[in-house]
């Protein structure tokens, strides 16, 4: 009897263990993802209310987005070191609604995959967001959790071995939650209406959940193939377009200068200013043509508006929030409007005051048919504003400059940067302008921001002066490339879009003055219309078809899954746009002439600016930039005679030689702030540079 009595006993416990060990398995795998889902959310909206409310509100999105975590956290169950793996999922995904936390305080675009593939480019413009606390901060909180996830991994239990049970179990509870998503994405319309909703990023997360549009952003790249697509239904969208007139009867220079974070701050309804700060912009628009545009970003994501407009193709046909500059644009070719003017003569140029590698345009523009590239590290005199940007007003003697570069006609895209945020915590001395009224704890945000915006527009009127002063036909198009991030809500604006910048066009060529609302990737066709360019499929396209029609953007999808990712029957089966040779700078870097004088050695050469390494013997020699055309070296340099004797170096498979290995060799790098080398001039190996 006392023997029956134990066994029931420990039967008890046994049972009472097994429900104690279905317990903790409950609350780890469905408690925790639960908690994770409502923080992140939280985080997301700023409010721990509204993250109550998102629950209440959209319950099966809630329960969605749980799902993914649960999913994502339940391949712990694999692992012998369990509990190890299924802390750093839920690490990871803590850390991601944190950085989207944060991502939101200094922009509007929330955090989304692509936006890891672009850390190189957020670490070059960390400073001007981030203070050497908040760094601190980072790098300690960084340290935290490495060191935390290391001690972690060693003294968190480990099963000694997985069972084919436990094995078993486990993929079934996997089976369980993937079963529960595709019921719910099959069932929920709320689910599905994101992949026909996701035009708007900010609105897309607040409304389908951040862990559901980050997924989203991971597996969703590229132009997805349409239905319909082949070489007919190709054909077809071609058939209705008229062939190509060639070369208009007068080719005008065409400048195109993208204002970084540019809008008409008169339509903000709580904003009220002592003087007008874009008076330039609003003359220009008074006496030329003119519109709204609407742009693919807000408050961040410049080169998606420049894509669009360079391209004419549609950003929100790629995938969630991609950038195609980071993705396509970095091994494929693509037409663009450089390419349509290339076939008619033209030359194209870029001209931007700030880093050749930021969203590695300097590898992009080759893809995109640039045949120049001027970016900050090839430009002399540049300022920085008090965070740091360059001052634009050096853009208008660099844009007079790819004029002059060529003999024949120019294409130049110009990209501004000094009205670029973040704008708190900057004091405008002297300030032109006073801000009357803005929204609560802001007004000194705005002060710095119009300031800005007053200098950019002051760029803008030197700019078109120089212009109507050269005997040349021109046109210019100014346009916002996406409304800052001052955190503007639709209520804030007198027309409620966010997704609206302005555009202006002044010519010289006495083009009829219209009125007319664009996207930005109908903006350089139909710029060309009216100068009577009609080179290229893309253009052809946007200049015949009827905008309106949902044929429109379907045909537009065709063409671009066909040129990007297809078989290019657009092009009879072959991409016929090659990668350009692109030149850094207007005018290549080079040396020309070594002379020694009293305080050493002069360099005389073209193209030199502050950014220019100088190499002898394959070693950095200190040297003094003096002007645009000379470099003084001060310290003493040795000829070595003897290595002036061995042959020269042999060339690599490619055929090109490093210069570091020619004797007595002078040469010059041009490198970015972080020593990205962005081109090289000449050799030049004097007979001898030893002091006498």
């Amino acid at each position: 009897m006392e023997q029956l009595e134990r066994k029931r006993r420990e039967q008890q416990k046994r049972q009472k263990q097994l429900q104690r060990k279905y317990l903790n398995y409950a609350l780890r795998y469905i408690g925790i993802p639960v908690l994770l889902e409502f923080i992140i959310e939280s985080l997301n909206r700023k409010s721990i209310v509204s993250g109550v409310g998102y629950l209440f509100e959209r319950p099966s999105l809630f329960v969605f987005n749980t799902l993914i975590i649960m999913l994502t956290v339940s391949i712990a169950l694999f692992f012998k070191r369990e509990i190890f793996v299924f802390t750093t999922v839920c690490a990871v995904w803590l850390i991601f609604g944190i950085v989207n936390f944060f991502v939101l305080s200094i922009r509007v675009t929330p955090f989304s995959a692509v936006d890891i593939t672009l850390l190189e480019s957020a670490l070059k413009v960390s400073g001007h967001y981030l203070t050497a606390f908040n760094v601190a901060m980072i790098a300690l909180a960084a340290v935290l959790v490495v060191g935390s996830l290391v001690c972690l991994f060693r003294m968190a239990p480990k099963h000694s071995h997985t069972t084919q049970k436990k094995v078993i179990v486990a993929g079934l509870c996997v089976a369980i939650v993937i079963s529960a998503l595709v019921f719910i994405r099959s069932r929920s319309n709320s689910v599905q209406a994101l992949s026909k909703n996701f035009t708007n990023i900010s609105e897309a997360y607040e409304n389908y959940g951040f862990v559901y549009c980050f997924t989203n952003s991971i597996i969703d790249t590229g132009i997805s193939k349409p239905e319909e697509y082949g070489k007919e239904a190709v054909e077809e969208v071609l058939a209705g377009m008229p062939v190509s007139t060639g070369a208009p009867a007068v080719k005008p220079n065409i400048i195109f200068i993208q204002l970084e974070s540019f809008f008409d701050v008169a339509t903000l309804k709580n904003l009220k200013l002592s003087e007008d700060p874009i008076p330039n912009f609003h003359r220009l628009q008074k006496q030329y043509s003119n519109g709204l545009l609407t742009v693919p970003t807000v408050g961040a994501g410049t080169v998606n508006t420049e894509f669009e407009v360079l391209t004419g193709m549609s950003q929100k046909d790629f995938g969630t929030s991609e950038y195609p500059y980071k993705t396509i644009l970095r091994d494929t070719t693509s037409e663009s409007v450089c390419y349509d003017l290339k076939s008619l003569g033209y030359k194209a140029h870029c001209v931007h005051n700030n880093e050749g590698t930021f969203y590695g345009r300097n590898k992009v523009f080759a893809n995109l048919g640039f045949d120049t590239f001027t970016s900050m590290e090839y430009m002399n005199g540049l300022e920085d504003n008090p965070n740091g940007w360059k001052k634009d007003k050096v853009l208008t003697k660099e844009i007079l400059g790819t004029l002059d570069s060529t003999p024949g006609t120019d294409f130049t895209l110009g990209i501004t940067v000094q009205s670029h945020g973040k704008y708190a915590g900057f004091s405008v001395d002297k300030a032109k302008i006073k801000v009357n009224k803005a929204p609560d704890g802001m007004e000194e945000d705005y002060l710095y921001y119009v300031s800005q915006l007053k200098e950019v527009d002051d760029m803008i009127g030197e700019l078109v002066d120089a212009l109507s002063k050269r005997n040349e036909k021109t046109v210019l198009v100014l346009y916002g490339d996406h409304l800052p991030s001052l955190d503007i809500k639709k209520k804030d604006l007198k027309d409620s879009n966010l997704y609206q910048t302005q555009y202006v066009v002044w010519d010289n060529m006495g083009l009829e003055k219209m009125e007319e609302n664009l996207s930005s990737y109908q903006l350089y066709p139909e710029i060309l219309k009216r100068i009577n360019i009609t080179a290229g499929n893309i253009t052809r396209y946007h200049q015949n078809a009827e905008w309106k029609t949902k044929t429109y953007h379907e045909n537009l999808k065709m063409l671009e899954y066909d040129m990007l990712y297809g078989e290019n029957y657009a092009y009879g089966g072959k991409n016929p746009y090659q990668p350009t040779v692109l030149q850094m700078g207007t005018k290549p870097v080079q040396i020309t002439k070594i002379t020694r004088n009293e305080k050493g050695f002069l360099i005389e050469g073209s193209g030199f600016t502050p950014f220019a390494s100088l190499y002898f013997q394959g070693k950095k020699v200190d040297a003094t930039w003096i002007d645009s055309t000379h470099l003084q070296v001060e310290e003493e340099l040795t000829y070595d005679a003897e290595a002036a004797k061995e042959p020269a170096p042999t060339p690599d498979a490619d055929g090109v030689v490093d210069k570091k290995e020619i004797a007595n060799g002078f040469f010059l790098q041009v490198q970015t702030d972080g020593g990205t080398v962005l081109s090289e001039s000449n050799v030049v190996t004097p007979p001898s540079v030893s002091p006498h």
